[in-house]
């Protein structure tokens, strides 16, 4: 994906890429959603590209050398619609050991952003919804010299260079982020973990999730959980569990082959549901038709059945 030799930053730990692409033209592929083990920051210097972190609605925004990307760990990002345009970008991922909204940040020793000023950062990063920002020409200077820096495959001979341009460029977010409009400082950052949770609850519908679990997950105790819950999604925390393995269950259907057989009890232990009896149950009190009847009737098929 990156071409390029693999270097250890062994004295610049957390550090887990910093490269960049040059696509002279159209590529043929794309990079579909998907997530980091660590904080991205994104600039394009040359060319644009097409740019997601709204996987539900599926909305891209074209990125230049005016804007500069921030995705946490947690978000699901894409690049690229339907494909790479041509384009030179640069990544640079930092992994602070957060994977959930609500853990508290590791920032490595060569990190020089004095407590408070490390403080705010993580703060906004954790309640912010914005991932993307308008750049400056402080940050396309630094970004320009990282680019120099890879090009030259000089990385090893360069690490307290590297050190000085990555605690640059977090200053400068620092700087974008205290210009932002929103104000917050009153938020409570448990709406944003409870909401980043539900959000993903789709994909982690299958774990064998309580009430207890699920609010442990976030950091929360059940009421307070529950609390958020009804606030951001008026429902409580089970019944926004059970829509999500049943959406999931539908997806399953509707994109599974008509040629092909379905076990029902698959579907059911792959969605979390503990019988296949119940899910048939629940499934036909919300979408009208059972699991098989469901089946037949969106592939317009007659005759078929699921095992």
């Amino acid at each position: 994906m990156y071409p390029g030799d693999n270097v250890e930053f062994d004295e610049l730990d957390a550090v887990r890429l910093c490269a960049y692409w040059d696509a002279k033209k159209n590529q043929s592929w794309r990079l579909p959603f998907h997530r980091n083990e660590g904080l991205e920051i994104g600039f394009v210097s040359n060319g644009s590209v097409d740019f997601s972190a709204d996987k539900n609605s599926n909305k891209f925004t074209r990125l230049t050398s005016e804007h500069v990307t921030v995705t946490k760990p947690w978000q699901e990002h894409a690049i690229g619609n339907p494909v790479l345009t041509a384009s030179k970008m640069l990544f640079l991922i930092i992994d602070f050991g957060i994977r959930r909204p609500n853990q508290g940040w590791e920032w490595p020793d060569w990190v020089v952003l004095s407590d408070a000023d490390k403080r705010e950062f993580s703060k906004y990063v954790q309640n912010t919804n914005l991932t993307i920002f308008k750049s400056n020409n402080k940050l396309k200077a630094i970004f320009e010299e990282l680019f120099k820096i890879v090009d030259e495959n000089n990385i090893s001979e360069s690490i307290s260079v590297l050190s000085i341009l990555f605690n640059r460029i977090l200053l400068e977010l620092l700087s974008i982020f205290r210009g932002d409009s929103n104000d917050y400082s009153s938020d409570s950052p448990n709406i944003n973990v409870v909401k980043c949770f539900l959000e993903q609850l789709e994909s982690y519908c299958h774990e064998d999730w309580t009430l207890a679990s699920m609010a442990e997950d976030c950091g929360l105790k059940t009421t307070r959980f529950t609390y958020y819950c009804k606030l951001l999604a008026n429902s409580t925390p089970m019944t926004l569990l059970n829509r999500a393995r049943l959406n999931r269950a539908k997806k399953i259907i509707e994109e599974s082959d008509p040629n092909e057989g379905i076990s029902i009890t698959d579907i059911a232990m792959n969605c979390g549901f503990s019988t296949s009896q119940y899910f048939a149950t629940k499934f036909k009190e919300t979408y009208g038709h059972g699991p098989r009847e469901y089946f037949v009737k969106f592939h317009g098929i007659e005759n078929r059945r699921l095992r």
